[in-house]
C-alpha cells in the first residue's frame, strides 16, 4: 500500500500538515515538489513513438535533489 504524502504530513504534525510537505519542497534545489503533471508527461512521451530511439537511459525527475552538490539535501548543519 502506498501513503500519500498528506497523510504522512497529516501524522507528522497534525495541527500544521503543510510544515512537512513545505519543508521537503525548501530542500529541494528547485525548491518546490514536482507536479503531477509534469511526471505525467514524462510518461507520456516515454510510452509515444517519439521516445522509439531511446534506450538504456535512466531519467530522474526530482528538482535536482540528486545533483552532487545536493548530497547534503536533508541535513542540519546549524
Amino acid at each position: 500500500m502506498l501513503e500519500h504524502p498528506w497523510l504522512m504530513a497529516l501524522e507528522s504534525n497534525p495541527i500544521n500538515p503543510e510544515e512537512p510537505i513545505q519543508d521537503i519542497a525548501s530542500a529541494v534545489p528547485m525548491k518546490r515538489l514536482a507536479k503531477p503533471t509534469e511526471v505525467g508527461e514524462l510518461f507520456a512521451f516515454l510510452g509515444s513513438d517519439e521516445s522509439s530511439y531511446l534506450t538504456g537511459s535512466q531519467i530522474v525527475i526530482d528538482g535536482g535533489s540528486t545533483l552532487p552538490e545536493t548530497l547534503s539535501m536533508g541535513t542540519n548543519h546549524y
